[in-house]
């Protein structure tokens, strides 16, 4: 296995948990959450099994993940994430929040994922 691939599987594991971290953090409103993951869990669910359609670059996600960037937690959401890889005490976790706050599309739709399989258990 590469370096690389090392890297990536390491993302892919922890991401969707420190984005959890983070949703914790954000004190999101439960109502507008809760009307942004019902409309991307009917997305899934229109596919067939809602389980296998909500994987953070599935379509469900991705509409899920625009409501809330309309509802302006893609920068918060970026904030937290580049506090987090400022914080040198743990730093596994800083190096996964700076790879992850490079790239605020990949990170909101992680956390779309997250949510609509919360929603979903």
């Amino acid at each position: 296995m590469s370096a690389a691939a090392l890297e990536e599987s390491i993302r892919a594991a922890g991401a969707p948990a420190l984005i959890a971290l983070c949703a914790d953090r954000l004190d999101l409103d439960e109502d507008d959450v809760a009307a942004a993951t019902r409309r991307g869990l009917l997305l899934a669910a229109a596919g067939g099994d809602p389980s296998e359609a909500i994987g953070p670059g599935s379509r469900a996600a991705l509409e899920t993940a625009a409501e809330l960037q309309a509802l302006g937690i893609g920068a918060r959401l970026t904030a937290e994430l580049e506090a987090l890889a400022g914080d040198r005490t743990v730093p596994v976790l800083a190096a996964l929040a700076g790879t992850l706050a490079e790239d605020p599309a990949a990170a909101l739709g992680t956390l779309a994922a997250v949510l609509l399989t919360v929603e979903l258990a």
